[in-house]
């Protein structure tokens, strides 16, 4: 039923991914950090409706989400450290 964090940590590293039942249960940055969390579509309205807080440089809103098997969903920023972390217990 559980999993380990150490379980976690050699799947991230490895440069896996994890389910999104077991991905729930860690500290997910892109749920606090990411800015934005929905689909591709609704990224892209929202890109579109706040254009001046982006950079001149950035063309599209939705950004991927790495480490786990997250379907559809995007942030509206690319985050590339510590993205999960696993629980201290499980």
């Amino acid at each position: 039923p559980g999993f380990s964090a150490e379980t976690v940590r050699d799947v991230l590293k490895a440069g896996g991914t994890l389910p999104i039942n077991q991905l729930l249960r860690c500290r997910v940055r892109y749920f606090t950090d990411g800015a934005v969390l929905g689909s591709k579509t609704y990224l892209e309205d929202v890109f579109h409706r706040h254009r001046q807080r982006f950079s001149e440089k950035r063309r599209t809103g939705p950004r991927t989400m790495i480490g786990g098997q997250w379907g559809d969903l995007c942030t509206a920023r690319r985050l590339r450290l510590d993205v999960i972390t696993p629980p201290t217990t499980c």
